[in-house]
């Protein structure tokens, strides 16, 4: 047995514990590399044996995470690149009123990721999280279903039942999930390297995680143009009610298997947000402003009893500066959202084959 260091003591380490403190040897011997590979343990530091470092595979239940997300992006796109279209010719609504009604949902989809993250951060991790807005999600467009549906709209419960659904459902429940589905995919993947069968070859969890991300961003893609492929086509040919429940069967389908890998899943517990502290920091700096200080987080350093530190503080000034990059981004999204709204409208102005529906222009993107 080994020991390491604890406060001025020693703590004898099991075999399993000697692997991730490191062990005695700098090697592992064949017999030690054997039961590692039996016992799937996870080397934190880099072994002194690694020659080359590789992706690991992702489990099942990390890939019910990719898939939830696959659902999630083919409900989203394939109902809300209808909303155009289906807010004119459908609800009466003019081309200002579409494309107004279409921002305020972009801008809900958006700006409700920062209280999702808030709420998984402080008071219910991010499964709880994602689970509760997605059934918010799925809620919203089980009633854009029925609200597209003809006894409703002539009824006039069309434009209202469209506005509850989007603005108090969709626009939450995507929210909610779109900051904190990709880092609890993550999460799924444990830290370290692991051994293979091959001497000197590890697998390398950052190697790992890349690889989940790059199926994770398929997943948004593949969602994305399978939903803008089917679903206008079917609002085209069948009903806006049936291409709208399109969307909401393939979500739920997406919940189910997001909830089986439920027991299996790594459920971090709520740590407390970064959004509250960045904002007690300011506040506090503020409230105890310095002469002579160079920056008005300046306050903020050598605070007692504060829930930071001052590298939290000098890391903060830094994030502060680095976000003047931001300035451009609405630019370019001022001129990314027109994709939604201004371009199909002026699709609808121009000759086009009779198979290609105007909503579908956007299937470009995803490709």
């Amino acid at each position: 047995m080994a020991q390491k260091p604890l406060g001025g003591q020693t703590e004898t380490l099991s075999y399993s514990e000697k692997h991730v403190y490191g062990s005695s040897s700098d090697d592992f011997s064949d017999k030690q590399r054997t039961n590692a590979v039996a016992e799937n343990i996870d080397v934190i530091e880099p072994p002194a044996d690694l020659e080359r470092a590789v992706a690991g595979k992702l489990s099942p239940w990390t890939l019910m995470v990719v898939i939830m997300e696959l659902c999630e992006r083919l409900a989203y796109y394939g109902a809300s690149l209808m909303f155009s279209i289906y807010l004119q010719k459908i609800l009466g609504r003019s081309k200002p009123e579409a494309v107004a009604l279409n921002r305020v949902n972009q801008f809900m989809s958006y700006a409700t990721t920062i209280l999702g993250a808030i709420i998984a951060d402080q008071w219910l991790g991010k499964f709880k999280t994602i689970l509760i807005f997605a059934i918010l999600y799925l809620i919203g467009l089980v009633l854009l279903t029925v609200s597209s549906a003809d006894f409703s709209v002539a009824g006039g419960f069309g434009l209202p039942g469209f506005c509850i659904a989007v603005f108090a459902f969709i626009g939450f429940g995507t929210g909610g999930i779109k900051s904190n589905v990709s880092a609890f995919m993550a999460e799924q993947i444990p830290s370290g390297y692991k051994p293979t069968k091959t001497p000197g070859v590890y697998e390398d969890s950052k190697l790992t995680v890349e690889r989940g991300f790059r199926y994770f961003y398929w997943s948004i893609n593949v969602g994305a143009f399978v939903g803008q492929m089917v679903c206008p086509q079917v609002a085209k040919n069948k009903s806006y009610a049936l291409a709208f429940m399109i969307p909401a069967v393939v979500f739920f389908a997406g919940i189910v298997v997001f909830v089986a890998g439920s027991k299996r899943y790594v459920k971090k517990k709520p740590q407390g947000t970064v959004v509250l502290k960045v904002w007690k920091c300011m506040r506090y700096a503020r409230k105890h402003k310095r002469e002579g200080q160079k920056h008005w987080l300046d306050g903020s350093l050598g605070a007692a009893d504060q829930p930071w530190n001052d590298e939290f503080v000098i890391g903060l000034q830094r994030s502060l500066r680095a976000c003047k990059v931001f300035l451009f981004y609405p630019l370019y999204w001022a001129l990314y959202n027109n994709m939604s709204d201004n371009f199909i409208n002026q699709g609808m102005t121009m000759r086009r084959p009779d198979w290609l529906s105007v909503d579908q222009l956007n299937v470009v993107n995803s490709l």
